[in-house]
């Protein structure tokens, strides 16, 4: 029994090293994972703070838009400096108590990114999906 089973492995190993020999001829292509501009940018800027399905030292960031009531304006306004957005719009604001319920832990700004690559963030994290 231990000879047949030894005898089945050899002949599978050797198969497939043969295959390997031809595996030029008959080679599927590698398969390309792209990654969106939104997620490269999501995981650089935002994922030190944001999951996008779990709380952590913010909130999660899936289903955002909703949340803002699709006003991306005031949404790309908040992610560029939150503290004026919540000083001109009030403690009674999505803005104002977003910032209570975080225990009054401020967003920090990012006046370096552009309104097009928040569009692209916010873009990838609204779906939720990595």
């Amino acid at each position: 029994m231990k000879q047949l089973i030894l005898i089945t492995l050899s002949a599978c190993l050797l198969a497939a090293c043969n295959n390997n020999d031809n595996a030029g001829a008959n080679k599927q292509p590698d398969v390309v994972v792209v990654e969106s501009a939104g997620k490269k940018l999501f995981i650089n800027n935002c994922m030190q703070c944001h999951g996008l399905k779990t709380d952590c030292t913010g909130p999660a960031l899936a289903g955002v838009l909703g949340r803002w009531k699709n006003d991306t304006t005031k949404l790309t306004a908040f992610i560029h400096n939150s503290q004026k957005v919540i000083a001109a719009d009030g403690p009674d604001s999505y803005a104002g108590k977003l910032f209570d319920k975080w225990y009054k832990t401020s967003m920090p700004s990012f006046g370096g990114i552009t309104d097009d690559e928040i569009k692209q963030i916010v873009g990838y994290a609204d779906k939720g999906v990595e």
